[in-house]
């Protein structure tokens, strides 16, 4: 997980995601927020783009995959593309 700061507008998304989703999504969770599906969430991870997760049973390879609300809010924000 990324130590950034959460930027203003990152903060309010957090603020208001919160109460829905809990601090920690699970995949399922994950997949509705992001609309991707659990393979396409698979996918991402193993080429290494999409939000930042962790895995809580790091010993297995099928360990319980997580996803923290914050890096769910900063892939959604630092994913979109400036216009002018």
């Amino acid at each position: 997980m990324s130590n950034k700061l959460l930027t203003d507008e990152q903060r309010e998304l957090y603020s208001l995601m919160l109460p829905q989703y809990g601090a920690v999504l699970s995949q399922n969770d994950a997949s509705k927020c992001l609309k991707k599906s659990l393979a396409t969430l698979y996918r991402m991870r193993e080429q290494g783009i999409g939000p930042s997760y962790k895995k809580l049973d790091s010993k297995s390879k099928n360990g319980t995959v997580v996803y923290p609300l914050q890096e769910i809010v900063r892939y959604l924000t630092e994913s979109n593309i400036q216009t002018a």
